[in-house]
């Protein structure tokens, strides 16, 4: 997305705008900094690159569900409310909402890649405004963060593979978005249904498992993918044999063979149980 100059020059004096963290930095044409918090009433243009919108940023608040006792200014979580601008020149939610009725977005600096279904953070200048009832809002909101450039939490059971690639906050934040979606295969088709529930945890104590006794091991997860799955999420979308057929690397990592244990030791990142539907 672009604003500001870069969409309409006669819009607005705005020289830049980025992300840092998940707060929008806009640096006017008199050098003058503002940032989301300065920015509250005000209007953007934003270039989806097939067509502008007028955005118009109403509140700004912490996310009050980040109980992170040590978070650091770098690392907090802002919510932005945005309203778009409609034909009629009504005013409508930019964000639908999510089971909580929350209609907020957190700005992430990159793109989503709709292709490859992931999300990469090299766009100079691009940046995301991600629904909080959209897939990557949550996976933000459930702690991975890929802005971040520190050291992850060293893993309670490290492996080889860890050891030999060690991952990035990047890659759990994607592995994240392929794990909400189902996406199996890693090639941006998700399998999921909407209201599917879905258990995740890791072995970095960013998320950890409920252990409900409804749900059962589905899958392993890394910014590729699955790297097998026991069972499809939902089984009327999509069955094993058609995950080997469709995904040849899977084949014969599916069913009885993929279990948390053989996940972890094909690199996955994150892990996930479900109740098959």
């Amino acid at each position: 997305m672009r604003t500001g100059d870069q969409a309409d020059e006669a819009a607005s004096p705005v020289q830049s705008i980025v992300v840092e963290g998940t707060l929008l930095k806009v640096t006017l044409n008199d050098g003058r900094p503002l940032t989301s918090h300065d920015l509250i009433g005000a209007t953007l243009l934003i270039d989806q690159g097939y067509g502008l919108l007028r955005v118009r940023l109403d509140e700004v608040e912490r996310d009050p569900d980040d109980k992170r006792s040590d978070v650091v200014a770098a690392d907090a979580i802002w919510l932005h409310r945005f309203s778009v601008e409609q034909a009629n020149g009504s005013w409508q939610p930019f964000c639908d909402a999510g089971p909580d009725g929350r209609r907020q977005a957190i700005p992430l600096a990159g793109r989503f890649s709709l292709l490859e279904g992931r999300f990469g953070t090299g766009t100079s200048g691009g940046f995301e405004l991600a629904c909080t009832s959209g897939t990557m809002g949550k996976c933000v909101r459930f702690g991975y963060h890929p802005w971040q450039t520190r050291a992850l939490p060293e893993p309670v059971r490290p492996t080889q593979i860890d050891a030999a690639a060690p991952p990035s906050h990047l890659d759990f934040f994607n592995a994240c978005i392929r794990m909400l979606r189902a996406d199996y295969g890693g090639d941006g088709v998700g399998t999921t249904t909407a209201g599917a529930s879905v258990d995740l945890y890791d072995d970095r104590g960013i998320q950890t498992s409920d252990n409900d006794a409804r749900m059962r091991f589905e899958a392993g997860w890394t910014q590729d993918g699955a790297v097998c799955v026991a069972h499809p999420r939902v089984k009327k979308g999509i069955s094993l044999a058609d995950i080997e057929a469709r995904w040849p690397r899977l084949a014969g990592k599916t069913g009885e063979r993929c279990t948390e244990e053989v996940a972890r030791s094909l690199g996955a990142l994150l892990f996930n149980r479900s109740a098959p539907q």
